[in-house]
């Protein structure tokens, strides 16, 4: 997830009750708009472009979870709301935190949960009706949220309320929704052209933003009820990505989230309650485990900017992370928990041959360290590459595969390129180190200037990293390690995000050209094969071989592997 424009108190208010309208069963707007914008560049992909046919394109970065499983009205008032509205006074942000804690109450309220999505899943395996289970999912348009955006809000926020609109309206949807919803959006006029495998991504941000444990949900500098719901528990959502996976067998592999708070937490519960307890908990490990040995995931999500270091934490004061960890019984020791709990993790990953993403972009961080009274640090800048490099010099895990996620893109050119450079001297030195392009709004930047098929914004970046991080010989290689990603649902936020693919695919392919075997080549191999290595998707993988044998539990026919086969070499 990566930053866009500033957005003000009315247009945030306006989007999320624009949230309302779009219902569960609501159709994704932004995907028949762009496919008929006569500026859009859907078709920058036809049937002349021989290079891409039948290519098993794979979308590496992608999230289909919904306001049960993030703790979202946290997320919007703990990282929304200081990265997009930084100019909101003390004053109006509290007023603005209690207005989304009363709407949250009531929509997001009703976003299905668990046992109804499980119900309406179980029921769709089986072939039978899912009316019942859908019964009672979808709520009423509030007032406040009809009429035209234009007319309520004004022409000058206009544009920023329906941004934001498909983003909100797919946080209330079953998890299916978004996936089939997702599925629709890559669906292009041509023939055998398209993504052919979507590996979505849970995310664990409960502890750090004050949800974790057993505590109440609350917006702790206003005291109101944010929630009243229970989130799905990380277990809970591997269960219903499992289905959805069985549900579209050989389109969707999902990544599992790890959190080290949590882990960190459960393997101190087991130890006070005993071997032997009926009150010992599924620690987080378990639960990557059992996703990646059992169920058909193939990654590991990690999410560092919300206050960890990938290693490292031990050196951190215990009032440089969230105020939540100084309560924690292990506080004297927290950053060496962490630490103990990320080892634990890579390590799995090391044996099992298990590729990691972790978002590695200056955003979305939650929250700041005071470093001293005039000095913050943001929790965004534990994402930096090169806390890597300390894993990755650690014995035994060197060897680690590790998606550098959304190529440390940020709105100061500066910092990105120190990102990318860190990145570039992590490729260099290890052999299993990757990064991705997605969520870059930019890409479809000339929707808005009407350039149309020049697509020059979208030049402006892919030069620069051809000139610049592809170039020269180690470049070569680089170029074999860049993965496509969308970053679908976030990346529904843009305008025209249904041309994505397009936009991405058409102008890689024109830009990164003169590094190793050609255009054509960079293009299949950043769309398709570089991601199929990383996932270990060739025949004689150890993830092909699980992939396999999960198939054959379900009575799946793994013939959709094989597409994989010839790509990742």
């Amino acid at each position: 997830m990566t930053p866009v424009s500033s957005i003000n108190r009315r247009a945030l208010l306006g989007a999320i009750s624009a949230l309302a309208g779009a219902g569960l069963t609501h159709a994704l707007p932004g995907a028949a708009w762009a496919a008929s914008c006569p500026n859009a560049c859907r078709s920058m992909i036809g049937a002349k472009d021989q290079w891409i046919r039948g290519l098993p394109v794979i979308d590496a970065h992608c999230h289909i979870f919904n306001a049960r499983d993030i703790p979202a009205i946290h997320f919007i008032t703990k990282v929304f709301l200081p990265h997009y509205a930084p100019e909101l006074s003390a004053v109006n942000r509290r007023k603005l935190e209690r207005e989304i804690a009363d709407y949250a109450t009531g929509t997001l309220g009703r976003t299905p949960g668990f046992e109804q999505e499980h119900a309406v899943l179980e029921a769709r395996l089986a072939g039978e009706s899912e009316s019942a289970a859908l019964a009672g999912a979808a709520g009423a348009l509030p007032n406040f949220a009809h009429g035209s955006a234009r007319a309520c809000f004004g022409a000058d926020v206009a544009d920023n309320i329906s941004a934001v609109r498909n983003l909100l309206s797919i946080l209330t949807r079953f998890r299916y929704q978004n996936f089939e919803g997702l599925m629709a959006t890559n669906e292009l006029s041509v023939p055998d052209v398209g993504v052919a495998l979507f590996t979505p991504s849970m995310i664990d941000m409960d502890y750090w933003l004050g949800f974790g444990g057993e505590r109440e949900s609350t917006i702790s500098d206003t005291g109101t009820d944010a929630f009243s719901l229970r989130q799905s528990a990380p277990g809970e959502q591997v269960l219903l990505t499992e289905m959805i996976q069985r549900l579209h067998p050989g389109r969707c592999h999902g990544f599992v989230s790890f959190c080290p708070w949590r882990q960190a937490e459960d393997t101190h519960h087991n130890a006070a309650v005993g071997e032997g307890s009926p009150r010992r908990r599924e620690t987080a490990l378990d639960v990557v485990r059992d996703a990646i040995l059992n169920r058909g995931f193939v990654g590991v999500k990690l999410y560092p900017p919300m206050g960890f270091l990938p290693l490292g934490n031990a050196a951190i004061p215990i009032d440089g992370f969230p105020d939540a960890a100084a309560a924690t019984p292990f506080a004297h020791e927290f950053g060496l928990r962490i630490d103990a709990a990320l080892h634990s993790l890579y390590t799995f990953c090391v044996e099992n041959d298990v590729p990691v993403m972790a978002h590695t972009a200056p955003s979305n961080g939650a929250g700041v360290f005071k470093l001293t009274e005039d000095k913050e640090i943001a929790y965004e800048t534990r994402a930096h590459p090169r806390g890597w490099a300390r894993v990755l010099a650690e014995p035994g895990l060197d060897t680690l595969k590790v998606n550098l996620a959304h190529f440390g893109n940020s709105p100061d050119a500066a910092r990105t390129l120190e990102w990318r450079e860190s990145i570039g001297a992590l490729m260099d030195a290890y052999p299993n180190v990757y990064t991705d392009l997605a969520h870059y709004p930019e890409m479809l930047m000339d929707n808005f200037t009407g350039t149309g098929q020049h697509c020059r914004e979208a030049s402006q970046i892919l030069t620069p990293i051809r000139k610049g991080f592809l170039s020269s010989e180690p470049g070569v290689k680089r170029a074999r390690r860049m993965l496509y990603g969308s970053d679908w649902s976030m990346l529904s936020k843009e305008f025209y995000y249904a041309d994505y693919l397009p936009v991405v695919a058409h102008m890689y392919r024109r830009k990164i050209y003169g590094v190793g075997a050609g255009a054509e080549q960079n293009a299949r191999a950043f769309l398709s094969g570089n991601a199929s290595r990383f996932l270990g998707l060739r025949n004689g993988d150890k993830a092909r071989a699980r992939l396999e044998s999960w198939y054959s539990k379900h009575n799946l026919d793994p013939a959709a592997l094989k597409r994989f086969d010839a790509v990742g070499e």
